[in-house]
C-alpha cells in the first residue's frame, strides 16, 4: 500500500488497476484507488475517475464501467460527392436531421478491400423523396431506400453510388466539421441489421468488430440501445469481443 505522502501519477499508474481485467466497474476502480489513497474522501476519488475520463486516460464503454482509453479515434474523411450533398442539404433543408457517411470508412477494419464506396444519406422519412429529387441533380447514381432486388440488379456493380434511407430514432451520430455523420456505434449496427445492402461486410463481421473495438473507443450502451431499436441487440452483443464485452446487466438501459 502506498503511504499518504507518496506522490502518484495516476495517468501512468492507472494501468496497474487493469492488469488482470480489461474492464472494471466503478466500484472496483474505487477500491483500487482507496488502496492508493486510504485517507482521501470517496467524492475526491470519484472526481479523479471523472478527470481521467475527461483526459482520455480512461473511457466508459457503458454506464458505471471503465477501461483504459485509446489514443486513436475515428477520423472520417468525406469525398467530394458527400461534401456536395451535405452542402446542398444544409442549404435546402437546414432544419432537417441528416446523417451522411461512406462505406469506405469500414475498409480499415476489413481484410478484403471492396473497390466500391457508397455514400449513405439518411434523412427524416417525410423528406425522402424530396431529398432524392435534390440529389439526382448531383449524380445520376442515386437510389431511394433500395430493396434486395434493386441492390442486386443495380447497386452491387457500382463503385460509387448514393443511397438514401430513412434516419431512425436513437441513431448514434457525430459531427465532422459541419456535417452530421454516422458514429462508429451506428455503423457497426447497420452493417449487421442490413445484410442485403452491406453484402461485402457479412463475411468479415467478427473481424470488423474485433478491429473496431481494439482500435477506437466504442460506447456499448449507446450501440446496444440503437441495436435494440433495430431488433439486433442480442446479435450485436454476441459480436462484441469477449475481452471488451460489458456484463449483461450493464450492457443497456431502457
Amino acid at each position: 500500500m502506498t503511504t499518504p505522502t507518496t506522490k502518484i501519477d495516476l495517468t501512468t499508474s492507472i494501468s496497474a488497476a487493469f492488469a488482470k481485467k480489461a474492464l472494471l466497474s466503478k466500484g472496483e476502480l474505487l477500491h483500487w484507488l482507496e488502496d492508493i489513497y486510504p485517507d482521501v474522501a470517496e467524492d475526491t476519488l470519484v472526481w479523479r475517475i471523472h478527470d481521467l475520463k475527461n483526459r482520455g486516460v480512461l473511457e466508459s464503454p457503458g454506464r458505471g464501467m471503465y477501461r483504459l482509453g485509446k489514443a486513436k479515434t475515428i477520423q472520417p474523411v468525406f469525398g467530394d460527392i458527400a461534401r456536395r450533398i451535405a452542402a446542398e442539404l444544409a442549404r435546402e433543408l437546414p432544419l432537417v436531421k441528416t446523417c451522411i457517411w461512406e462505406t469506405r470508412w469500414i475498409s480499415g477494419w476489413m481484410e478484403l478491400q471492396s473497390p466500391s464506396n457508397w455514400t449513405i444519406v439518411e434523412v427524416e422519412k417525410e423528406v425522402l423523396e424530396y431529398v432524392f429529387n435534390i440529389l439526382t441533380g448531383i449524380t445520376g447514381k442515386v437510389f431511394l431506400d433500395p430493396d434486395r432486388k434493386v441492390v442486386d440488379l443495380y447497386i452491387l456493380s457500382l463503385n460509387e453510388a448514393v443511397i438514401i434511407k430513412p434516419l431512425l430514432s436513437e441513431a448514434p451520430v457525430m459531427t465532422v466539421g459541419e456535417i452530421s455523420a454516422a458514429a462508429p456505434e451506428k455503423i457497426l449496427v447497420d452493417i449487421v441489421a442490413e445484410p442485403n445492402l452491406f453484402r461485402a461486410q457479412q463475411g468479415e463481421l467478427d473481424r470488423i468488430y474485433a478491429n473496431a473495438f481494439r482500435e477506437i473507443p466504442i460506447n456499448q450502451t449507446k450501440m446496444l440501445r440503437y441495436a435494440r431499436r433495430r431488433r439486433k441487440d442480442e446479435v450485436i452483443f454476441g459480436l462484441i469481443p469477449v475481452e471488451y464485452r460489458l456484463p449483461k446487466t450493464a450492457k443497456s438501459h431502457r
